[in-house]
């Protein structure tokens, strides 16, 4: 089965917030966008430009890009003597009190602890819920969110922003494949529902959308290509949809060889239904220990299988 793999980067426009297990009164944000919110963006925005004048198949588009295509994390990048460079979580033990720290894929830059990271990304602002029946804030609503802000913090005080971007991976099944042209009708509906995504150079993710939140621009590769073609996904050679041997996780999974990291308990929606992934999940930066390859699944997360066996 032929898999092709690119390297996609995403400058982001408008404050970004993707919900994690709040503190109190402060609604926290992940530092990533998982595979899940990327695909959930694309299939959206797909479903919206396929539908013309009906109302779009949101179904329809997210069960063919679950079949046909696979998406990686995409972590937070910084230009780097013009190259995006993505920032990648690591768990790690005996530095500095150990904990999760922050590496640059230059390699030239010092990693940095979660907390440092955090205070050149975010910033936070108050909300609160609007009572229907008076216009004014309902009772107990007030809080906080935090956000991933669309320019780094300078880490002097006084140079120049520099913007934030998004990089990522995304993996497209080729349906010319000789078992799918036995689906002609299929193939015909999958290879334009890729053509589109191909296309696609603005995306909304995340919460608070409709106020302006989420916004991400597409950075072509060059003037000819939408998308870098690469073969291996942030460092680690691949095999079809299938990491070669990763020292650490850079998305969930729900088993894993561990060495030191940590895990929390997904949950989602699906068409409007509530749907738990199953139970604790390592998060992305888990060290691992043993040569083990993972799978990435229909929704991102990792799933370990050994280094002998075929991915699909």
């Amino acid at each position: 089965m032929s898999w092709q793999l690119y390297r996609w980067v995403w400058q982001l426009c408008s404050p970004l917030h993707i919900g994690t297990t709040p503190a109190g009164s402060l609604n926290r944000t992940r530092l990533y966008i998982p595979a899940r919110t990327m695909w959930a963006a694309l299939t959206a925005e797909v479903a919206r430009q396929q539908a013309a004048s009906s109302f779009p198949d949101y179904q329809q588009i997210g069960e063919m890009l679950r079949e046909y295509a696979r998406f990686s994390y995409l972590f937070p990048a910084e230009n780097i003597n013009g190259r995006w460079c993505a920032w990648l979580p690591r768990y790690e033990q005996g530095k500095e009190a150990g904990g999760l720290f922050w590496h640059c894929e230059d390699g030239n830059v010092d990693p940095i602890p979660d907390r440092q990271l955090r205070q050149r990304l975010l910033d936070t602002r108050p909300g609160t819920a609007i009572a229907p029946g008076s216009g004014t804030a309902e009772e107990g609503s007030l809080r906080e969110f935090e956000y991933i802000m669309p320019y780094w913090r300078p880490k002097d005080g006084q140079s120049e922003p520099q913007p934030v971007a998004f990089v990522g991976y995304v993996f497209f099944k080729d349906p010319a494949s000789q078992r799918e042209r036995e689906k002609k009708n299929k193939l015909e509906t999958a290879c334009e529902i890729l053509k589109k995504a191909q296309e696609i150079r603005e995306l909304f993710v995340g919460g608070e959308i409709r106020y302006g939140f989420g916004r991400l621009t597409l950075i072509p590769f060059s003037e000819q290509e939408s998308w870098e073609q690469t073969k291996q996904c942030f460092g680690y050679k691949v095999n079809t949809v299938s990491i070669q041997s990763p020292e650490y996780l850079l998305a969930h999974a729900q088993e894993a060889n561990v060495a030191v990291g940590d895990r929390e308990v997904l949950f989602g929606w699906d068409w409007q239904t509530p749907h738990q992934l199953n139970d604790l999940h390592w998060m992305p930066g888990t060290k691992l220990e043993g040569p083990l390859n993972y799978t990435i699944d229909e929704v991102g997360r990792w799933v370990k299988h050994n280094a002998g066996e075929n991915a699909i």
